[in-house]
């Protein structure tokens, strides 16, 4: 299902699938896969895997492929007192670029509000990663957070790095739901990262859908209006999305159910992304491998269905879209379409980073400059 592969993974022949009809009805046919998968499920006892594993390069170049790691975390207002060398294995793994959406971030959503610095968990980020990792950029609001980091080797090639927030919570003034956005300039394209906490909830997917598009809608207009008038060329877009299975589960369907491809079909981004219900249906995403992120025992790797019960679900995503821009040929006078140069190489969740009732989720992308 997947393998580990040596740099230049522009090479490999099979990109990951991404989640769409055909992948889906394609795995859903392969009964040892869909045994294996199930049981991951049940017993949580997912093991996640990166794409590469190799040191970092000495230097950076026009000819080089940029590997960027993206990882999105709800953490339920704490800051683990443990490492994250799990999360981002410096010592085995490198990117160029490290993007980290979190959401509950250091602080529960109450207290943000009236204390929003994440500074400490900043500092934690930068102590982890070590002085070769440079920040770029980073944006605030309430509990949410979303930091860029670069390789030194490739931040002689980073300029007008920018952060824009919009609040979706009460009368659009409190930041308790809404999105903040980053972007960026890499040589000359410009990347957009947004991070999102949507309406919570089984039954608010019709609010969730508004509160995206709304958001899509104003930070595309911000970065067009921060980068002379020009579209973004690669957006990444982290957040608890609070997408839920659409079916009735009570505790004890948790404890006998063994179908991981019945669940992930009643997944209620999934259901809306494939109706074309006009949310992120342009946006890809990778076919999902890995447990439902949500909601768990903080400290254990357990269903929580106790009183606190919530029907689980896989609210942590990553999706990603790269707008193709047209270009005129003289030669020919006609348009035509570049070819896609962002590429989903991994798309896991980490079931050994504890403390929260989320796990994170991250993806691993090339992209060709």
């Amino acid at each position: 299902m997947k393998t580990h592969s040596v740099y230049p993974l522009i090479e490999d022949p099979l990109p990951f699938p991404l989640l769409n009809d055909t992948f889906f009805s394609e795995y859903s046919q392969d009964p040892k896969l869909i045994g294996s998968l199930n049981q991951e499920m049940l017993h949580l006892n997912h093991k996640c895997s990166y794409k590469w594993l190799n040191q970092p390069r000495n230097e950076w170049n026009f000819e080089n492929d940029i590997r960027m790691l993206v990882i999105t975390w709800n953490m339920h207002g704490m800051i683990p007192n443990h490492s994250l060398k799990r999360l981002f294995n410096i010592d085995i793994l490198h990117h160029d670029l490290i993007v980290v959406g979190t959401q509950e971030c250091q602080r529960s959503i109450v207290t943000s509000i009236f204390c929003e610095s994440k500074n400490e968990w900043e500092v934690k980020l930068q102590n982890e990663l070590g002085k070769s990792f440079i920040k770029v950029q980073s944006a605030s609001l309430n509990a949410m957070h979303i930091i860029v980091f670069a390789h030194k080797s490739l931040i002689p090639k980073i300029r007008n790095g920018k952060s824009y927030t919009f609040s979706q919570g009460f009368m659009g003034i409190v930041g308790n739901k809404g999105g903040i956005a980053v972007s960026i300039n890499i040589n000359e394209k410009i990347f957009l990262f947004i991070n999102s906490h949507l309406e919570s909830g089984q039954n608010s997917e019709s609010k969730r859908q508004t509160q995206f598009s709304k958001l899509e809608t104003h930070f595309e207009s911000q970065v067009s209006s921060n980068h002379n008038h020009v579209q973004y060329d690669y957006l990444i877009w982290t957040g608890d999305f609070n997408s839920r299975i659409d079916d009735r589960i009570i505790p004890q369907t948790i404890k006998t159910h063994s179908d991981f491809f019945g669940w992930l079909g009643k997944d209620q981004m999934y259901l809306s992304r494939r109706n074309k219900l006009n949310y992120q249906s342009q946006f890809q995403e990778g076919m999902i491998f890995f447990p439902p992120t949500y909601k768990l025992l903080q400290y254990y790797n357990s269903w929580a269905v106790d009183q606190d019960f919530r029907v689980p679900g896989w609210c942590d995503r990553i999706l990603f879209k790269e707008n193709k821009k047209m270009t005129l040929q003289s030669t020919q006078q006609s348009f035509q379409e570049i070819t896609s140069k962002l590429k989903l190489q991994n798309y896991d969740a980490n079931f050994d980073l504890l403390g929260s009732d989320h796990r994170p989720v991250f993806a691993q992308f090339t992209i060709a400059l």
